[in-house]
């Protein structure tokens, strides 16, 4: 009887507990099934306080869904909350899990928590330095050091935004991070905080020593007048790494140094052809401008451009005084005195032409060495 007994007890409680988890399992899809975001991040958290802790079948996705779904209005606080218990539960599947990782310390710091936001931050770090496929595991790295970067800049720590931006692109060289330090010492600048604008910047060269943190770099050190600095950097960087942007930046800088130190022209045209080259967009532009800084070193030949025009101008003098005189007129309609003046006119025409000649002939050996240079260049170049 006893036994009977006990046996109709154990039933009635395996009954009982299945007929929960089926309530459970209803209220679950039931949940999951509703269209409208926030009203599944509601009911989901109405099933987890009813639920919580009672070995359901769904418990640990209520809370991943809980935390993952979107919702404007939900607490972001509490829903990092409950990614960190779907973390900590068996059963979320490798890809729920990653999104969990990166959703918390985004949902931490949209909550004003930063300290839980830079913990989350480093989890992620974490998980990127422990897969075993490099590219991806750089990402969430660079991920999670930008986040923590991006928190402490809204906080005003520009050291630590720096230091994190820094380890962010050294993971992964990401032109996005490139834009944000660059966006952080813009707003430096702007503030006149230009001493902490250009530490910003030189501390991301020395960490990274490549031609987009020298460009960036450079750039705020130009911006505040400090030309030299400008030029070393990018010269320096140039010689690691010949690139169009560091070739274009110097033979500008040295373009404006050349107008008052002549002294600089072969410098400014040897990096004039090199960024031709290197920037095809504006070949013909930098070609040019090596070419006339070239040229301007002889100033006998600078001034035989001028002599050429002077000629021109003759030769359309003489011309237009045969068509005014002799348009029309035959040879026989002209009398001695025409034929004496046509012949001396045509004689002028035939003189300033000759001069020109000679002038183009006189160019011809400068540009000659001036060819050969720019062949030179290219060769090094290896274009």
């Amino acid at each position: 009887m006893k036994r009977t007994l006990f046996a109709t007890m154990t039933l009635v409680f395996v009954l009982a507990g299945l007929a929960v988890a089926q309530g459970a399992d209803e209220e679950y899809l039931k949940a999951m099934q509703l269209s409208d975001n926030c009203q599944k991040v509601q009911a989901l958290e109405a099933y987890i306080a009813k639920y919580a802790g009672q070995g359901t079948t769904n418990e640990h996705w209520a809370y991943a869904y809980c935390c993952l779904t979107p919702c404007a209005s939900k607490n972001a606080g509490k829903a990092a909350e409950y990614g960190e218990k779907a973390l900590g539960m068996a059963g979320i599947d490798n890809s729920t899990k990653l999104q969990l990782i990166i959703a918390i310390p985004q949902l931490y710091y949209g909550a004003g928590q930063a300290d839980k936001g830079d913990a989350g931050a480093r989890k992620l770090i974490d998980y990127g330095k422990g897969l075993s496929e490099a590219k991806t595991g750089a990402q969430l790295q660079a991920t999670g050091y930008f986040l923590i970067g991006n928190s402490a800049e809204k906080a005003g720590d520009n050291v630590k935004a720096t230091e994190n931006y820094i380890q962010a692109y050294d993971a992964f060289k990401d032109p996005n991070i490139v834009k944000q330090i660059k966006s952080l010492a813009d707003k430096l600048y702007k503030a006149q905080k230009y001493a902490e604008a250009e530490q910003v910047l030189q501390k991301f060269y020395a960490a990274d020593q490549g031609p987009e943190s020298a460009t960036v770099y450079a750039q705020t050190l130009y911006k505040q007048g400090k030309t030299a600095e400008a030029l070393a950097i990018y010269r320096e960087a140039y010689a690691k790494k010949r690139t169009g942007g560091l070739a274009q930046n110097i033979a500008i800088i040295l373009n404006a140094q050349v107008k008052t130190d002549p002294s600089k022209t072969m410098e400014a045209v040897n990096a004039n052809i090199e960024a031709a080259f290197l920037v095809p967009a504006q070949q013909k532009n930098f070609l040019g401008q090596a070419q006339n800084l070239f040229v301007g070193q002889d100033k006998e030949l600078a001034s035989s451009y001028a002599k050429i025009e002077e000629h021109k101008k003759a030769v359309d003098e003489f011309n237009k005084t045969i068509d005014t005189k002799f348009a029309g007129k035959s040879e026989d309609e002209l009398s001695d005195s025409d034929k004496r003046l046509l012949k001396t006119l045509n004689a002028n025409i035939e003189a300033e032409n000759q001069a020109i000649a000679q002038i183009v002939a006189s160019q011809k050996g400068v540009l000659d060495k001036f060819n050969a240079l720019v062949a030179q260049v290219k060769a090094r170049l290896g274009k």
